[in-house]
C-alpha cells in the first residue's frame, strides 16, 4: 500500500510541477520562480516520505482495535468453549487429501495464502504458475518479502495440524512441524519446519480468534 500511495503522490506532484513550469516559461530565470520550485520539491519529498506511512499506521491501528473489540465479544460469548469439532469424513472435507478421515476439524476460514518465495518448499503454493506479490503493509507489516499468492484458499485447523486447500492446492502442516506462529493485524504468519519448511501467511477475519483456536487445537485440549 505504501508503494501505491507513493506512486500516486509522485504522479500528482510531478504533473503539478510540469503544469506550473509550463504556465510560466517566461519566469524560468527569476529567483522567486526557482524558490517556488524548491518549495514544491520540499513539499513533494515530505508528502512522498511521510504521508503513506501515516495512512498505513492509522489503518493498522484501526484494524487492531476492531480485532480486539471482536475478540473481547468472542471471549464474552464463551470463546473456545463453543468450538464444536466436526468429523473430517463428512461432506467436502472428506475429499481433502491433507486431512485424514479420522481427524476432527475445529476451525475453517477462507482467505488469501502467501508463501515466501525464499522458502525451501515454496512450491507448496501450487507451482510457479501462481501469481506473486507482497502482503499488505496494513495486514502484515513484518512480512516484507515477495510471495507466491493464492487468493481463494481454505484454511482448516484440525486436531493434528493446519491444512490449506485451494484450486490445485492441498497440503498440511502437522503441529509437530509447526515451529511457531505470530499474530499480525490481518492474519497469522506460520513458521513450518520438517518436510514442509516454509514461511506462510494467511489472512483471517479476526487473527486473535484464530490464534486462540490454533493454540487450543495445538495443545490438544
Amino acid at each position: 500500500m505504501i508503494y501505491a500511495l507513493r506512486k500516486l503522490i509522485a504522479f500528482v506532484f510531478l504533473g503539478g510541477m510540469f503544469w506550473f513550469i509550463f504556465q510560466d516559461l517566461d519566469n524560468l530565470d527569476k529567483p522567486w520562480f526557482m524558490h517556488a520550485l524548491g518549495l514544491i520539491t520540499i513539499a513533494f519529498a515530505f508528502f512522498w516520505l511521510l504521508i503513506p506511512m501515516v495512512v498505513v499506521w492509522i489503518r493498522r491501528r484501526r484494524r487492531v482495535r476492531h480485532n480486539r473489540e471482536r475478540y473481547a465479544q468472542w471471549l464474552a460469548e464463551g470463546g473456545v468453549k463453543n468450538i464444536k469439532p466436526r468429523p473430517a469424513s463428512a461432506g467436502k472435507i472428506a475429499t481433502i487429501s491433507s486431512i485424514v478421515r479420522d481427524d476432527k476439524v475445529l476451525f475453517h476460514e477462507k482467505g488469501t495464502l502467501y508463501v515466501d518465495l525464499r522458502a525451501s518448499a515454496a512450491d507448496l503454493a501450487g507451482g510457479t504458475d501462481r501469481p506473486t506479490g507482497r502482503p499488505s503493509d496494513v495486514a502484515f507489516p513484518r512480512f516484507r518479502h515477495r510471495c507466491r499468492v493464492d487468493q481463494r484458499t481454505h484454511c482448516y485447523f484440525t486436531n493434528r495440524g493446519v491444512a490449506f486447500v485451494g484450486k490445485g492446492l492441498d497440503f498440511g502442516i502437522l503441529y509437530s512441524d509447526l515451529k511457531s506462529f505470530s499474530v499480525e493485524p490481518g492474519g497469522i504468519v506460520f513458521e513450518a519446519g520438517g518436510a514442509c519448511a516454509a514461511r506462510l501467511a494467511f489472512t483471517f477475519q479476526n487473527p486473535l480468534v484464530a490464534a486462540d483456536v490454533l493454540r487450543f487445537a495445538k495443545e490438544g485440549r
